[in-house]
């Protein structure tokens, strides 16, 4: 049995695992922002910028012009750059843009799905209030940029930059993980299209 990877005590979704959830996921603007959020790594308050500002998606560049929220941010507005997968998500959130109420029912979300969907239980995780999935409102996020690193090693300052992160950060928290070469292959595929 392969185990679930871990990045900083959220989970890390294999290809299968994503693709597992998202059959799961029956309302279709669950199923837009689960897609939305995977294939970019956006932040929650970032998926809001959109929402209210849907001119900061630049479809003949292929990008998301998001501006920083933090006040001590390096970069005050970065450009994530979109996959072939990025672009359709963005897309479809587009056609009916919808924010859950919170990150904590958004997160409740992730956790009833990954259970009916089959993932496995993560050791010693059942005291973690309902959590034994490892599931947290940053999985996505983390997914996409190990995704992006395990594809694209010689990219990492372009993924770091796309995604607001520091290539250190990039480097140290997403870089080494054990992808199996199965999952690998089909990362590839997950991420077609990125390019910077």
């Amino acid at each position: 049995m392969v185990s679930a990877l871990i990045c900083n005590g959220s989970r890390v979704l294999t290809p299968g695992e994503a693709t597992s959830i998202r059959r799961v996921i029956s309302k279709p603007s669950n199923r837009a922002l689960f897609d939305l959020m995977l294939y970019t790594g956006l932040r929650l308050e970032e998926v809001r910028q959109l929402v209210e500002h849907p001119e900061i998606f630049d479809e003949e560049r292929r990008v998301l012009v998001i501006k920083s929220g933090k006040a001590k941010a390096s970069q005050k507005t970065r450009n994530v750059i979109l996959s072939d997968n990025g672009l359709e998500a963005v897309r479809a959130f587009l056609q009916a843009p919808k924010m859950p109420t919170s990150s904590s029912a958004w997160q409740t979300n992730l956790i009833r799905w990954s259970k009916i969907a089959g993932l496995s239980p993560l050791p010693d995780r059942s005291g973690e209030g309902g959590n034994a999935y490892g599931i947290t409102v940053r999985t996505s996020r983390k997914t996409w940029e190990s995704w992006l690193l395990t594809a694209y090693e010689g990219k990492a300052v372009k993924i770091a930059l796309s995604q607001g992160h520091t290539e250190s950060t990039a480097l140290g928290h997403y870089l080494n993980l054990s992808f199996t070469d199965q999952e690998r292959e089909s990362i590839v595929e997950e991420v077609r299209g990125w390019r910077a």
